[in-house]
C-alpha cells in the first residue's frame, strides 16, 4: 500500500513537511541536536526510504517542487540583512575582514586538500560552498560543476559539526564577545549555527544571520575565480 502511495504526486510533498514539522515540535521539546528539524527529516526520509524500498525518484516526484522554492528563500536572505543593517554600520571593519579573511582560508584549506588527495574538479566544486546556507548552496554548486545533492548532504554536516564544536571552542578560547560568537556560528555553520546562535543572546542572532548573507555573497563573488584557478591547477 505504502509503494502505491508513493506514486502520487503529493506523497514527496507530505513526507518532506509531516518529519520537518514533527522535527520542530521534538526540538522544541528536547533541543538536541538528533532533532534539528532540518537533521531529522532527512534522516527520516533517508530511513523511510531505506527500510520501504520506495525509489528516491518516486519521492521526488513531490519533493522536486520544494525545491522550486529554493530561489525565492535566497532572495528572502535580504530582508534578513535589511533587518540587521544596523550591527552591520557598527561593526563593518570587523564583521566584513572576518567574512573575507575566513572564506580566504576554507579556500586555501580546500585547495590544499583537493592537491593532496587528488581530488578533480567537480569534487572541488562541490565541496567550495559548504559552508554557507543551502539556498545559495545549491546555486553555487550548480553553477560550478559540482554535484548539487551531494553539495547539501555536506552542507548539513558542517552545519551540524559547527554547531556541535562552536560553543566549546568559544570557552576554550575564551572568546566571550557576542558579535564574534555570532559571525563565527554564522559564517561557518550557516543556519544551524544560527539557531545556535539564537541560544547564546539576542547580539549573537543578529549577527549570525547577517554573516550567514555576506558570507554567501563572498563565497559567490569568489567562486567563478577559484573555478577558474581549479581548472588551471588541475
Amino acid at each position: 500500500m505504502l509503494t502505491d502511495l508513493s506514486t502520487n504526486l503529493y506523497f514527496g510533498i507530505f513526507v518532506t513537511f509531516f518529519f520537518f514539522m514533527l522535527g520542530t515540535m521534538l526540538h522544541r521539546r528536547w533541543p538536541i541536536l538528533i532533532f534539528n528539524p532540518l537533521v531529522f527529516a532527512i534522516t527520516s526520509i533517508i530511513i523511510l526510504l531505506m527500510t520501504t524500498g520506495i525509489a528516491y525518484d518516486d519521492y521526488n516526484q513531490g519533493g522536486q517542487f520544494i525545491n522550486m522554492w529554493i530561489t525565492p528563500a535566497t532572495v528572502a536572505l535580504a530582508i534578513k540583512l535589511e533587518k540587521n543593517f544596523v550591527y552591520l554600520k557598527k561593526y563593518y571593519t570587523a564583521i566584513l575582514s572576518g567574512i573575507a579573511l575566513g572564506v580566504l582560508f576554507h579556500t586555501g584549506v580546500l585547495l590544499v586538500v583537493s592537491l593532496m588527495f587528488r581530488f578533480n574538479e567537480e569534487l572541488v566544486a562541490t565541496l567550495f560552498p559548504k559552508a554557507i546556507t543551502t539556498a545559495i548552496a545549491v546555486g553555487v554548486s550548480d553553477s560550478i560543476g559540482g554535484i548539487v545533492s551531494l553539495t547539501v548532504a555536506i552542507v548539513v554536516f558542517t552545519g551540524v559539526l559547527g554547531t556541535i564544536v562552536g560553543p566549546p571552542i568559544f570557552a576554550l578560547l575564551k572568546i566571550d564577545d557576542p558579535v564574534a560568537q555570532g559571525v563565527a556560528l554564522g559564517s561557518g555553520s550557516h543556519a544551524m549555527g544560527t539557531a545556535k546562535a539564537i541560544e547564546l543572546g539576542d547580539v549573537q542572532a543578529a549577527m549570525s544571520g547577517l554573516s550567514i548573507i555576506l558570507t554567501g555573497i563572498v563565497v559567490v563573488i569568489l567562486a567563478p575565480f577559484v573555478l577558474s584557478f581549479v581548472a588551471v591547477l588541475f
